[in-house]
């Protein structure tokens, strides 16, 4: 079991959708930083490494899966569909219902909330980040990897030489969006509900730890399977 302290944690989520759950449960960074070995990420985020082996374990048994089939293994064209039509969209809605949330609350809330506040000013600043990042991808990417998958790459070379350029800018906007993130878990003490706060408080951090939640699996799609193996199929194929 312990070999796989030397391999790379985005491999690793590959593998194993367990892997997934406990990165996020440890608030480990396995979307961009998956270049990373499991062991030197366990010792960056302090986590016991006895401890997170046992937790694997154990959720191997139970068989927590969330794909059925190997994501990795699917076309280009198919996984950038996947993820345009479910995590794009998913994460359109839930900004707005955050957004709009916040609203409220800070609306028929008579005292001032600081971290209410502080919460607002970074998930505007991330909706905004991701709006314009996704528009990039669904207007200008993603239809440039359908179309190299679509002609096997005899296709006139784009305006950007290589898609290498727009997923450097992709990967690093997606850095951009993570540090916000990291923001609003600190806000929001990792989303940790309790009896202090309103009904409609607790909700807000139960949205945001939703999209949390679907944001780290969005990117290490991304990341680690979709843009690695475009970089890949491109530098095989010969354009016209």
């Amino acid at each position: 079991m312990k070999q796989i302290l030397n391999e790379k944690i985005g491999d690793l989520a590959i593998e194993s959708f367990s892997f997934i759950q406990l990165f996020q449960k440890h608030k480990v960074d396995f979307y961009c930083e998956g270049n990373l070995m499991l062991k030197k990420a366990l010792n960056n985020a302090e986590i016991d490494v006895d401890m997170f082996l046992k937790e694997f374990t154990e959720l191997q048994i139970q068989k927590k899966y969330l794909y059925n089939v190997k994501i990795d293994q699917w076309p280009l064209d198919l996984l950038a569909d996947y993820i345009q039509k479910t995590h794009h969209r998913y994460t359109d809605h839930i900004l707005v219902d955050i957004k709009n949330a916040v609203h409220e609350y800070l609306s028929n809330n008579q005292k001032i909330d600081e971290t209410m506040l502080a919460f607002k000013e970074q998930i505007e600043l991330l909706a905004k980040e991701l709006g314009g990042h996704m528009k990039k991808e669904e207007l200008i990417l993603f239809p440039y990897i359908r179309k190299m998958i679509a002609t096997r790459g005899g296709m006139d070379k784009p305006r950007f030489e290589s898609v290498e350029n727009p997923i450097d800018m992709m990967i690093h906007e997606h850095n951009t969006a993570f540090l916000l993130l990291k923001n609003i878990r600190l806000i929001f003490k990792n989303y940790e509900t309790n009896d202090v706060d309103s009904i409609k408080k607790n909700e807000i951090k139960l949205l945001m730890n939703d999209l949390d939640h679907d944001l780290t699996l969005h990117l290490h799609l991304e990341n680690n399977i979709l843009f690695p193996k475009v970089i890949e199929f491109e530098k095989n194929k010969l354009f016209l």
